[in-house]
């Protein structure tokens, strides 16, 4: 139907010549033709119909009321929201405007519409007055605009908040192919961009300790600059830790030396259990738990280099016993300043995940084809990591139920697999790591997500085709390890007292800023207390306005202080998070001259906050630059003097203290050892070695070390504790991580008993360990109890050989915790006839609870059961002095030795129960009928007499008096 209508193409179009130039260029040069036929409903509101790309007809809004999708957009946004939504289908753009109004506190609204021409259908018959001059608004219309492109301003948003995308079904409906694909490219990007923000947010102080405590030790070790190219053309396996690795692992060990052996650091037990000892592995994780993942085999590392992000965790790069430490720099500006310190020139693209720095290690050594193995990025069933990867959680419950297309992707083999969106953004790095490279991807993962760009093998056909010659890899590195230079680190020190000196002058002008600042504050409230109406600047008085203009240089000074902020950006995102929000709010006075007041005392609030996050950020970068001079400074003099024979043992010693203080315990331990030999009754020297050898996990040596620290320093056994006491502290930190985790019950049991290894009496790892057995015996009671045996022999095992493979368990557990395991692996071996060790674990559980009759029911019952009486007689004889209740067992061994014709015996047997029982008289007719049976008759005789006596004692004739 026909309708006359305002046509507002032209007044748009200016608009967006003025707010959005991009897209004003975009419809205005490309001569883009209107799509779809317009009608009106009803009540008058246009509507669009257009022609799928399928071929059908698709209306773009509710036919009898368009307004429809008004409210449908506005309910799916949270009212408090403060981050960034993205519209995938704008239509008509009915909804956009009420979504700018009702949503105030929104920071970024992306509108995205494939279809050009529909876009000018949309501002022909519609006013987008409100929508283009809005500055929270970002358009993307057509698919040419990479997304991260499109939404390239909105980036410091969706770092610091959350991030929602919502769909306008009649547009997806119009073109789904076009729309699925946009929206899964969005999603990665806003995933990405989500998660370093998220990381940042919760890491950025530890991300800044870290590297400032790793350049401490940077002249120990190399950049990986220093590799460039060393293996160009020669096949590198990046091993990831997917379950599918436990399919071709075994594959590895022919080609330790025929290849570049690459591996994330969570599979290194997996490696070293396999016979496989990597060329490389790589580190990204910043938390120190990372640490735990192969912390048990640290001790059999040999000959591993280390490649590590500068964020990285501090055990690993302290503790690990690497051939070398090769460190890799992203482009971010504290990682590039520092990378330029040293000399560096490779700026990584960032490698979001340990596995994507696999790739980037090797495309940097030269390596030439790359292939893929463990990277599953899918979930082929419950488990979520290869066999011997431990602190993981188990594959999401979805695998193995519904399955969505949210989390369905194409496998290796061709077939649908499931996964998840972090797998699928973790794939789509890869992907764009790999476009247009022109080296050889393969992927040899043995099931799992298909990598565009990969090319799809097998593990031994890469063997049988690449793996051909012998490079003997390891050899190669050592000779080229002696070819490297020491870092060039001369440039630290000056670069780092400069930088101290800036500090000093960004603390003196925050001071005068704020001092201004609170000052000009007080005669503010003032004038608002006595309701002095001020509408703008030059109604204030002079001396207010000269303040105001001295703020505002102290702070442009202050947004210009050089690159230090640019360095602190990781440790400022919560104050700039906080400020964003509170400039949007302070924006919407701007524009009221009658609150011209609130608005600058609102400002002048916001930017004291400012100050006082400044203040915070760059007193935490003097400490680390202070800590990296001082470690220098110290460390020079105690080498200088050892290297002159100056007081060598004393400065050996000075030495080992600076490192151990500082947890360099691979720096420290060659020193020590060498001072074992000078110093070998020195209480100090064995306490430290001790320290040393439990962060090595060589608990037995430790043990040993703090024994003879304590025999040569009594005084010193204090230290040990609280030493022991701080490492279960930290094990009581993960345990709290993986609480607040989903599916992670494994590792929390994992944390909580290797924790108790290290400090035996932490109680509050006792506590948690107790409460996690509380509800393992509940559920092995309940299977226990439905004779389900195979069901809880795996929980009944766990704990029971935990346990015996851990002797200070026993001091760990209460004695009552520990019996109910101990009973429980003895049902579970008995019912398995397993009677020799089903009789140990009962007997354990009986030590654990002298007192308990039950056990020795069980103990003797087993005996019997085992045919092995002489056993059973000594548990009786036992159990009876604890209780003679338990002589009734030896009739039982009389009546089965009568069966068996052993009559003289079984006599024995019934008199051993008689003299424990006397009150059991049908003894002694078993006596006597043993007598006849063995011919005994006067014996038998006699025994029946005492029966009968017996029986009149208890039951006398009735007298009567005559």
């Amino acid at each position: 139907m026909n309708q006359e209508y305002t046509d507002y193409y032209e007044s748009n179009l200016k608009l967006l010549e003025k707010h959005h130039l991009q897209t004003f260029k975009q419809i205005t040069e490309q001569s883009i033709k209107p799509v779809g036929n317009v009608f009106f409903s009803a009540n008058g509101k246009p509507n669009l119909i257009v022609m799928s790309k399928h071929g059908n007809s698709v209306v773009l809004h509710d036919e009898t009321d368009p307004e429809k999708d008004i409210d449908m957009f506005v309910k799916r946004i949270p009212r408090e929201h403060q981050g960034f939504v993205g519209i995938l289908g704008v239509g008509l753009g009915y909804g956009i405007e009420k979504i700018l109004k009702e949503r105030p506190l929104l920071q970024r609204l992306a509108l995205f519409d494939l279809e050009p021409g529909i876009f000018i259908q949309a501002i022909r018959y519609m006013d987008f007055s409100e929508i283009f001059t809005d500055p929270r608004v970002i358009l993307r219309i057509g698919s040419d605009i990479p997304i991260n492109e499109a939404i390239y301003t909105a980036h410091t948003t969706i770092r610091l908040e959350d991030a929602n995308i919502l769909h306008h079904l009649p547009s997806f409906n119009s073109n789904l192919d076009g729309y699925n694909e946009l929206k899964t490219e969005l999603f990665s990007h806003l995933n990405v961009l989500n998660i370093e923000g998220t990381t940042t947010k919760l890491l950025g102080k530890d991300f800044i300790n870290n590297r400032f405590q790793h350049i401490s030790i940077i002249h120990h070790h190399r950049i990986i600059d220093q590799v460039e190219n060393i293996f160009p053309g020669k096949p590198a396996i990046l091993v990831a830790g997917g379950p599918s690795l436990d399919k071709n692992i075994h594959l590895l060990k022919q080609i330790q030396d025929k290849a570049v052996i690459i591996a994330a650091d969570t599979v290194l037990p997996a490696l070293l259990n396999n016979g496989v000892s990597p060329h490389f592995l790589t580190s990204i994780d910043p938390n120190n738990i990372t640490f735990e993942k192969f912390a048990d085999i640290v001790s059999n590392a040999r000959d591993i280099s280390l490649i590590c992000a500068s964020s990285v965790n501090l055990k690993t790069a302290k503790i690990f016993p690497a051939d070398q430490v090769f460190w890799t720099f992203a482009a971010k500006p504290v990682e590039s300043w520092l990378n330029g310190l040293l000399g560096g020139k490779f700026s990584t693209s960032g490698a979001s995940t340990v596995a994507h720095l696999n790739l980037i290690a090797a495309k940097i050594l030269g390596c030439d084809p790359i292939v893929f193995i463990g990277q599953d990025l899918a979930y082929p069933g419950t488990t979520s990591h290869a066999t011997g990867t431990v602190l993981h959680g188990t594959a999401p419950s979805h695998t193995n139920g519904q399955k969505t297309e949210a989390t369905m992707t194409m496998g290796v083999n061709g077939k649908m697999v499931c996964t998840d969106r972090g797998f699928l953004s973790m794939k789509s790095h890869f992907e764009d790591m790999i476009r247009n490279t022109q080296r050889e991807y393969i992927n040899a993962t043995e099931g799992g997500a298909h990598i565009e760009g990969t090319r799809i093998s097998t593990l031994q056909e890469v063997i049988n085709t690449y793996c051909t010659e012998t490079i003997y890899t390891g050899q190669f590195l050592k000779r080229h390890y002696e070819t490297i230079p020491p870092l060039a680190t001369e440039n630290i020190p000056k670069a780092f007292k400069k930088l101290l000196e800036t500090i000093q002058t960004i603390n003196k002008k925050i001071k005068q800023a704020d001092t201004i600042t609170r000052s000009l504050l007080k005669g503010l409230i003032t004038l608002k207390k006595n309701r002095k109406l001020i509408k703008s600047f030059n109604m204030l008085s002079s001396s207010q306005q000269q303040q105001v203009r001295k703020i505002d240089r102290f702070h442009s000074d202050l947004d210009n202080t050089g690159i230090i902020w640019h360095i602190l950006e990781e440790v400022t995102r919560d104050g700039l998070k906080e400020s964003e929000r509170q400039k949007l709010a302070i924006a919407a006075l701007e524009k009221k001259p009658s609150r011209y007041l609130d608005w600058l005392i609102q400002n002048l609030y916001r930017l004291m906050e400012i100050n006082k996050v400044r203040k915070q950020a760059s007193d935490l970068l003097a400490d680390n630059l202070e800590m990296v001079l001082s470690f220098h400074e110290k460390e020079q003099l105690y080498r200088e003097n050892i290297h002159r024979g100056i007081k060598k043992t004393e400065n050996i010693l000075n030495l080992v203290r600076l490192y151990v203080d500082s947890k360099n315990y691979y720096l420290a331990k060659p020193f020590l050892e060498e001072l074992h030999q000078s110093m070998p009754e020195s209480g100090e020297v064995y306490f430290l070695l001790g320290c040393t050898a439990l962060q090595f996990n060589e608990h037995t040596d430790a043990k040993q070390y703090f024994e003879n620290a304590v025999k040569h320093r009594p005084d010193i056994a204090g230290a040990v504790e609280k030493y022991r006491k701080t490492l279960g502290d930290e094990f009581f930190s993960f345990v709290q991580h993986f609480k607040m985790l989903p599916n992670r019950d494994a590792s929390i049991k994992y944390t909580l008993r290797k924790g108790l290894l290290f400090c035996p009496s932490h109680k509050d790892l006792k506590k948690e360990l107790e409460n996690f057995l509380n509800t393992d015996l509940e559920k092995i009671k309940s299977l226990i109890d439905g004779n389900d045996y195979p069901a809880a022999a795996p929980l009944i095992n766990e704990w029971h050989d935990h346990i015996i493979e851990n002797n200070h368990m026993f001091g760990c557990i209460s004695q009552e915790l520990l019996k109910e395991i101990f009973l429980y692996h003895g049902k579970l071996k008995l019912s398995l006839q397993n009677y020799t060790m089903a009789i140990q674990s009962f007997k354990t559980a009986l030590e654990l609870s002298p007192g308990d009759s039950d056990l020795y029911f069980l103990i003797i019952d087993t005996y019997f059961v085992s045919e092995d009486f002489h056993g059973a007689i000594e548990a009786i004889n036992h159990a009876i002095t604890i209780d003679v209740k338990f002589a009734g067992y030896w009739e039982t061994i009389g009546d089965q030795l009568r069966e068996g014709g052993q009559h003289e015996d079984a006599i024995t047997a019934y008199e051993k129960c008689f003299m424990y029982l006397p009150d059991k008289i049908g003894l002694i007719k078993k006596i006597g009928d043993c007598y006849m049976a063995s011919g005994h008759l006067e014996a038998a005789k006699t025994a029946y007499e005492i029966l009968k006596q017996k029986l009149e004692q208890m039951n006398p004739p009735d007298v009567t008096e005559s």
